[in-house]
Parts: structure tokens; sequence; C-alpha cells
């Protein structure tokens, strides 16, 4: 259980980054040096833009990057969120199948050496 409290906006929009219905635009080398001296003469970021975030939880003065929100309707999101998981159910199914041959020529191997021993 989580001792602290958790955004689910953020986690929300998380997901929504990973299925790709948001996506982050890097901003071309001009716009990153227009970006970069606006910071540096103690400006801030116009809406919109975004610096990025490293691992180590160090924010970027050099990168930035904007957000495309998808133009799909309700309908349409709901349909490709379907297919993503029939993708995802057939990769399963995948390694389903794979664990199962690997089971049964185990079987096999062992039952011939079980009677190459008598």
């Amino acid at each position: 259980m989580a001792k602290e409290k958790i955004n689910l906006r953020d986690e929300l929009r998380a997901h929504k980054f990973e299925f790709d219905l948001l996506q982050k635009i890097p901003c071309t080398k001009q716009e990153n040096k227009e970006y970069q001296k606006l910071l540096k003469n103690g400006g801030t970021l116009p809406e919109g833009v975004y610096a990025y975030v490293y691992v180590s939880g160090e924010t970027s003065t050099t990168e930035f990057y904007t957000i495309c929100e998808t133009d799909l309707t309700e309908s349409e999101i709901r349909e490709y969120l379907t297919y993503k998981q029939l993708s995802l159910i057939g990769t399963i199914k995948k390694c389903v199948m794979f664990f199962t041959v690997l089971t049964i020529i185990g079987m096999v191997a062992s039952f011939l050496i079980m009677m190459s021993a008598f």
C-alpha cells in the first residue's frame, strides 16, 4: 500500500505518453538555442514548451520539447486502445506457446533418456 498520496492525473498523463496518445516533439536546434538564451537571461519558457528531465532528476537547460495531443475522438481512442490490447494479447499467446512447446520437448527428452537407461 502506498505511503504517500499518488497524483492520479500525473499517472494518467504518463499512461497517455506510454500509449502515444500524447507525444513529446523535440524542438529544433534553433529553438533550443533561443530557449536556452531565454533561461540564461532569467526568463521562463513559453507556454507549452518544457525542458527534458533526466533519469537523475536533473532538468535540462539545453534541450526542450513541446507536447502534441492527439485529435482522435473518444470512440477512436477506445478503438485504438482495443487494438493495442489485442496486440499485447497476441504477444502473450506467443509466449505461452513457446513455453508449452519447450515443456513438451523437455518431457519427451526425459522420457527418451529414461527409456535408454533400461
